[in-house]
């Protein structure tokens, strides 16, 4: 009896080292043999956060960070960014005992972020900065503007003038868009003219065309001031002036439009001026009525660079006859009423001028049935004609604005004769 109690001690003692010795080999005791594991916060794959059991252990709540690139425990030896331990390169260190550990262990669910999904990793995704920003995008900047838009090919030549919209019969023949100013004072005092008066457009672009206009025989500048506001108004200046004596002839007065012309353009450069640095150099014209015209035909004759000339009535039978007229390259316009007397500025002068400049000039007659010798004082003669074919040359030859050629082409209201070579 005594045997067996020491019997059964001894079977007791065999089956504790059996225990002891096959916890031993199920906990990993030997290190050499297989993989083992660091903390298991750190163990990525399927089996990762397992106790020595391979069960999940009770373990607290896995960390709060989450997203992309969120890490779960210490990140020594552990692969990040999601990436897979390559085989074989299993992590070393210490074993852990057989006492599974209870602070870093997650749950049974894989650690967020550390088992690769398939899908690409996030660090190779494109990120908002590699996208098109607003800046490479046109801006409205670069888009052209109502102000920017050009006008149609063939209407406006370079260095030309093409002011507003486009132009209708009532905007030729009307008052132009433009406020004017006049001025007397301040003017070089030329010797060969007697006085001036400068009208100028006040909020027009610059810079400006320039005319100046010379009345006739006895006659003083007021004569023809209703030109000066109607030119303006539209953008160009007129000069108007008075000759050094009323009685002057054809001859003398053609000196007197250049000389004013002279002192239109020192008002470019004049300080002071309300025209300073706003003229146009190479755009100035020439106009006269009866006498004035002639010295306008005489003027342009020996003034090339003109680019306008335009006569009201104009007398030449007391300047040598159409000689004033023989070859001018200027382009001209003529105006002539067919009830005027001969010794003023009718007995067809204005039509032998025409023939005597070169059908190879820009030039029109257009002789008004009912109009006489002094109907040329307001651009209102004729309802309005005259004063729109005269404003539509101006700006075609003189401004070089070309949309008001329309308006030349076709013959004027009634017209006893009407001839041209412009096309």
């Amino acid at each position: 009896m005594e045997w067996n109690i020491e019997g059964g001690r001894e079977s007791r003692f065999v089956w504790v080292v059996t225990v002891v010795a096959s916890l031993a080999l199920i906990s990993g005791c030997g290190g050499d043999e297989g993989p083992a594991q660091e903390q298991l916060g750190n163990t990525s794959g399927p089996m990762a956060g397992m106790g020595s059991s391979g069960e999940p252990p009770a373990a607290e709540e896995p960390p709060t960070s989450t997203g992309p690139g969120a890490t779960m425990g210490p990140t020594s030896g552990a692969p990040s960014g999601g990436d897979e331990p390559a085989p074989g390169d299993a992590p070393t260190g210490d074993a852990p005992t057989g006492d599974a550990p209870t602070g870093d262990a997650p749950t049974g669910d894989a650690p967020t972020g550390d088992a690769p999904t398939g899908d690409a990793p996030m660090g190779d995704e494109p990120v908002m900065g590699d996208e098109p920003v607003m800046g490479d995008e046109p801006v409205m900047g670069d888009e052209p503007v109502m102000g920017d838009e050009p006008v149609a090919d063939g209407s406006c030549c370079d260095g030309c003038m093409c002011r507003g919209g486009d132009p209708t019969e009532e905007s030729v023949t009307a008052m132009g868009p433009y406020g004017s100013e006049s001025y007397s004072q301040g003017l070089r005092n030329g010797p060969r003219f007697g006085g001036a008066t400068v009208y100028y457009p006040t909020d027009a672009e610059p810079p400006f065309a320039g005319v100046i206009m010379c009345p006739g025989f006895t006659a003083r500048q007021s004569s023809i001031r209703a030109w000066g506001p109607f030119f303006a108004s539209h953008g160009i200046v007129l000069v108007t002036i008075d000759t050094n004596t009323t009685g002057d002839p054809v001859t003398a007065r053609d000196d007197a439009l250049l000389d004013a012309l002279e002192s239109l353009k020192a008002e470019n450069s004049r300080m002071g001026s309300p025209l300073f640095g706003k003229l146009s150099m190479d755009r100035f014209g020439v106009s006269g009525w009866s006498m004035g015209g002639g010295g306008t035909w005489l003027a342009a004759k020996a003034t090339p660079e003109l680019k306008s000339a335009m006569t009201l009535a104009g007398h030449h039978s007391t300047a040598g006859g159409a000689r004033v007229a023989d070859g001018i390259t200027v382009p001209t316009i003529m105006f002539a009423g067919a009830t005027d007397p001969s010794t003023l500025g009718g007995g067809n002068q204005s039509q032998r001028a025409y023939a005597a400049i070169p059908d190879s000039t820009p030039k029109i007659l257009y002789e008004m049935a009912r109009e006489g010798h002094f109907s040329w004082g307001t651009p209102r003669t004729n309802g309005g004609a005259l004063g729109r074919y005269a404003m539509a040359f101006h700006k075609v030859f003189l401004e070089g604005d070309e949309r008001y050629r329309q308006f030349l082409l076709v013959e004027g209201p009634g017209a006893s004769e009407w001839i041209s070579t412009v096309k």
